[in-house]
């Protein structure tokens, strides 16, 4: 069975774009991978085209080869965009292959270890704040914040994680810098922001009650200083992990010690020669491995590592279903989970761009035994909703 053709197809996202790679074969068999460009990482889908052109009219190849030559062909640059260039590819080989055998991916790394999985409803409620457009009810106020802790737990959600906000000068508005969100490259934690932090954590917690795990994604958002600042000043807080992303092992390390509560992080790593000094310096609790930028083949040797290292792992997913469907594999083969990322708020038109749905019980995905990753793209569908022009980069958010 040879490669016939390779091709990357996007669609509007609401405020992004989604993007797919397909490839086809002589036998009319068809591999799918979802893909992100949006954020901060323009130019994936010219990687794409380039490393396609050593695909076509050849046999399909495995992912121990592919990813070998590949990364071989663009050693001096690996990584970054350049990585996820190849991890799109691989995983819609990965999809190939396991259609061609007839089984589902999860059968290809090894088998699965469980059949749903615990997931937490991410950006709750930052797309309701952020893109009111696209996801309603709008929450403007603290009241719209207990709203939806309410709404999590009566929809049998265990688990839900927030970002920073401000409320306190107008409808609120997320606080990004680390994100040019604004542009403020101190990255500081004043009181202002401890304060609405506070207040946001305390409106979740009486929407949500006391059973419910609330996760704090902190991104990219200070420095060393600033996070232990505001981690002391949130001690009280009952919380299941604070999000931390930072390029110093040492650094997180150090904020691990004196952290309250666990520390998750990793979610911008590629391979595993870039999670190997977190993981020797201790510096996290869960390590958050994204599968659509690695490639599932290659995360699992991720997880793998982290689980020598007496470490669980937990998807990066906030992305479209075949994204949510990929991670389900990931994540269901690795010992080691701890749980699931995923975007319960969607766009109206999500569920007709793909040929199944991600479907949750009692706060847990279900695992898919379809061939494949068990969803495919409706190509009719996508050409409904042309792709948005641009992006790319994070836009910037309007100043306050």
């Amino acid at each position: 069975m040879k490669i016939v053709n390779v091709e990357t197809l996007s669609c509007d996202a609401g405020w992004r774009n989604y993007h797919f790679v397909k490839i086809e074969t002589d036998e009319g068999l068809v591999g799918w991978s979802e893909y992100d460009e949006g954020f901060g990482s323009p130019g994936v889908s010219a990687v794409i085209e380039q490393l396609a052109r050593g695909l076509v009219n050849a046999p399909v190849p495995g992912p121990q080869r592919f990813y070998a030559e590949a990364y071989s062909r663009t050693r001096p640059a690996a990584g970054g965009v350049v990585g996820e260039g190849i991890g799109a590819l691989e995983n819609a080989l990965l999809d190939l292959r396991g259609k061609i055998l007839g089984v589902p991916c999860y059968e290809l790394l090894g088998g699965k270890v469980r059949d749903e999985l615990r997931v937490y409803w991410s950006h709750c409620p930052a797309w309701r704040i952020n893109h009111p457009k696209y996801f309603g009810p709008p929450v403007t106020d603290l009241d719209g914040v207990k709203a939806m802790g309410s709404e999590a737990r009566e929809r049998g959600f265990t688990a839900l994680k927030t970002n920073l906000f401000l409320f306190d000068d107008g409808p609120a508005h997320a606080w990004r810098p680390g994100f040019a969100a604004p542009f403020y490259p101190e990255l500081n934690a004043d009181r202002r922001l401890i304060r609405n932090l506070r207040d946001n954590l305390e409106a979740l917690r009486d929407g949500a009650g006391p059973d419910m795990e609330i996760l704090l994604d902190l991104n990219f958002n200070f420095k060393t200083e600033g996070y232990l600042k505001l981690l002391r000043a949130i001690a009280d807080h009952d919380l299941f992990w604070v999000e931390i992303d930072s390029y110093n092992p040492e650094a997180l390390a150090y904020i691990r010690q004196h952290s309250p509560f666990p520390v998750s992080s990793c979610e911008t790593l590629f391979g595993a020669r870039e999670f190997m000094p977190y993981l020797r310096n201790n510096a996290v609790d869960v390590a958050i491995v994204d599968a659509v930028w690695n490639g599932v083949w290659q995360s699992m040797k991720i997880a793998d590592l982290a689980d020598t290292h007496e470490v669980n792992v937990a998807p990066h997913n906030f992305y479209g279903h075949l994204c949510t469907f990929m991670n389900a594999h990931f994540a269901c083969a690795a010992p080691n989970f701890r749980i699931m990322e995923t975007d319960i708020d969607r766009l109206a038109w999500d569920d007709e761009l793909f040929t199944h749905a991600p479907e949750y019980r009692d706060g847990h995905l279900i695992v898919p035994d379809r061939p494949g990753w068990g969803t495919d793209p409706v190509e009719e569908a996508l050409r409904a909703h042309p792709p948005k022009q641009g992006g790319g980069l994070i836009q910037p958010r309007p100043k306050h």
